[in-house]
């Protein structure tokens, strides 16, 4: 879900937790249609989606660059843009196939299902160089992320709604930097911390009220939606951004700690994002993914966990990566800017100093 460094500029702690969050993000999905009557799953899946995108938004911030000069605009268009377009294609075209009409994200014009986060991370990059430049950058995401939730108007088009909400993380991870996460030091006292904030939310999580409306994770509907357009409706986010934060970063931190051997995983993390989708619709519609959803708890969480792996180690494999890059993404940009191949030909050229708005 990220775009693509060399190896001098990884981490491969980093590379570890997107490893694990986009294992998440599988497991997150393939439960999801099916946790509305589902008084098991629905509590797990509360706890992922309590700090797993909030987190990919952070990490792909703290991996993002603070400027967009031409080599910078070029390379968004080969890692973003391209990917976007193509599997926004590939997936209404599958919607038709099998329906016989395109997609309802279609009519909304917005992004296919989970490709909101492409367009979103779009957003973010081309904002981020003028919110660094300002004082208090955060701060002023907040305010307008919450001023934004009570407009109508910001919704699923072109996921302005997430954008604007997830972009205090995004903001966050830019700020921090890398540090936290990269140094090799154990600190005693933040292990302990992290793990007691761990296994509250846990617990916590489990005394939800059963009429929770878990809509409020998704970070797609205003608060006149939600039906607290007011102070309290604030307060309420208010609340989110500070668990998610504090849950995430401590998980986040834990996670760094040890080597989890997921680094490939978190370096391919972008074609097990774009594909993960395709195999939860072939599962679907095969009435596959509904029998699972169906078997006694024990048996559909460690089901769902295994098929979530499965479906992470096929779609991270080289092969994939091949496949992928030639066949759709390469060909893509290609089309959208014929300076691409150049420019992967030669990363040591040197662009010519002149504005983008300039050409």
């Amino acid at each position: 879900m990220l775009p693509t460094f060399s190896s001098t500029e990884r981490n491969s702690a980093l590379d570890n937790i997107k490893g694990v969050l986009i294992f998440l993000v599988v497991f997150g999905h393939f439960i999801e249609l099916h946790i509305a009557n589902d008084s098991f799953l629905r509590p797990i899946w509360i706890f992922v989606y309590a700090f797993h995108m909030p987190m990919f938004a952070l990490v792909s911030g703290i991996f993002s660059k603070t400027i967009v000069d031409e080599k910078q605009a070029l390379q968004l268009i080969k890692n973003i843009v391209a990917p976007l377009i193509a599997f926004e294609l590939i997936y209404e075209c599958t919607e038709y196939v099998l329906v016989g009409k395109f997609s309802v994200y279609a009519g909304l014009v917005a992004p296919y299902w989970m490709l909101w986060y492409l367009m979103s991370l779009l957003s973010w990059r081309l904002m981020l160089p003028l919110f660094l430049r300002m004082q208090f950058p955060v701060a002023l995401s907040l305010i307008l992320a919450l001023g934004t939730s009570y407009s109508e108007h910001a919704g699923y088009l072109l996921s302005s709604s997430r954008t604007l909400l997830f972009f205090p993380y995004f903001l966050v991870g830019a700020v921090i930097g890398p540090e936290l996460f990269s140094s090799k030091e154990n600190d005693r006292r933040l292990i302990i911390i992290s793990l007691l904030i761990v296994a509250i939310a846990i617990s916590s999580i489990f005394f939800l009220p059963p009429l929770f409306d878990y809509r409020w994770l998704y970070g797609s509907f205003s608060l006149n939606r939600l039906g607290m357009a007011n102070i309290t409706g604030t307060l309420y986010q208010m609340l989110q951004y500070t668990v998610s934060c504090v849950l995430g970063l401590a998980l986040l931190y834990l996670l760094s700690r040890k080597d989890l051997g997921l680094s490939r995983i978190g370096k391919q993390s972008m074609y097990v994002f774009l594909w993960h989708g395709m195999t939860l619709i072939i599962l679907q519609q095969s009435g596959i993914l509904p029998a699972i959803l169906r078997m006694e708890p024990t048996a559909r969480l460690s089901i769902s966990l295994l098929c979530s792996a499965v479906i992470v180690y096929l779609t991270a494999h080289p092969y994939c990566e091949r496949l992928t890059q030639k066949i759709i993404l390469q060909p893509m940009a290609a089309l959208l800017t014929g300076r691409i191949k150049k420019l992967a030909a030669s990363p040591a050229e040197t662009l010519p100093k002149k504005s983008i708005a300039a050409e």
